[in-house]
């Protein structure tokens, strides 16, 4: 503040030495006073000011674009740490070989999760030989234990129903949940993920053996090591990758459709 200060202060000196100068030799030299009330009717000063301040305005919001670009650049950089999909073992909802993969860092609890759960499935719709969407599990701790417990029940269900039964249960999920930890409604007693799972044809027994082995904490932990590799520090988590070109994109958070279908179009373009 003192250095801009000082140097509006130094503007008006200099247009306080140009008045005096431009005055005749043989009149009496006018007072500071005088000098500023002259310069203020003209409106000299205020425009001096108006220019100066105007451009510092633009050293800043360079100085912040700047650091905006850095800041991207950081985070392309570390989605590149982003394990390569895997339709083996990944939930894809579209074409696995699909040019383009949107990949969702989620949580079942998380209330911009729900609002953007949707959204890449109608640009699957409308581009569905360009687009497809991995689903990886992003529980959020403030929403454990039910994100956890969620997360869970979806990898067995999609390991003894297939893909497109974990996103039946996906969908399903966001549509009951009552969100932020809650989780969904018990109704007649019965564990809601175990009737989600019956309702799916999924066997009892197998679901509940699955749901309590070790081997699906070990892959909910590493969906989790993975973002947090790529630069994921909340949900829901978004990078595209172009499979072709090697490409990628990251978006923050849970976009509109119109902000995602340009997106992957400027990835393709690319």
């Amino acid at each position: 503040m003192q250095c801009r200060f000082s140097n509006l202060l130094a503007l008006v000196v200099s247009l306080l030495l140009s008045l005096s100068f431009c005055s005749p030799i043989s009149a009496q030299a006018p007072t500071v006073d005088q000098m500023i009330k002259q310069l203020e009717s003209s409106g000299a000063i205020d425009k001096a000011v108006e220019r100066s301040l105007k451009r510092i305005r633009q050293k800043q919001l360079a100085a912040e674009k700047l650091e905006e670009d850095k800041a991207e650049q950081q985070k392309k950089s570390l989605a590149k740490n982003a394990r390569k999909v895997d339709p083996k073992i990944e939930f894809i909802y579209g074409k696995p070989d699909a040019t383009i993969s949107i990949i969702e860092y989620s949580d079942f609890e998380c209330p911009y999760c729900q609002k953007f759960s949707e959204v890449p499935l109608k640009l699957v719709a409308e581009m569905p030989e360009q687009v497809n969407v991995v689903w990886r599990n992003f529980p959020l701790s403030f929403h454990n234990p039910m994100a956890v417990i969620e997360a869970s029940a979806g990898i067995c269900i999609g390991r003894l129903g297939g893909n497109d039964a974990f996103w039946k249960f996906s969908e399903a999920v966001f549509k009951t949940t009552r969100l932020n930890g809650q989780g969904m409604p018990v109704e007649k007693g019965e564990e809601p993920n175990l009737k989600l799972a019956k309702s799916l044809d999924i066997n009892s027994e197998q679901f509940e053996a699955c749901f309590t082995s070790e081997e699906v904490q070990k892959q909910i932990n590493g969906d989790l090591q993975d973002g947090i590799a790529a630069g994921i520090n909340g949900t829901p988590g978004v990078i595209l990758v172009n499979h072709e070109s090697g490409k990628i994109d990251v978006l923050p958070g849970a976009v509109p459709l119109e902000y995602l279908r340009d997106a992957v179009k400027g990835l393709l373009a690319k």
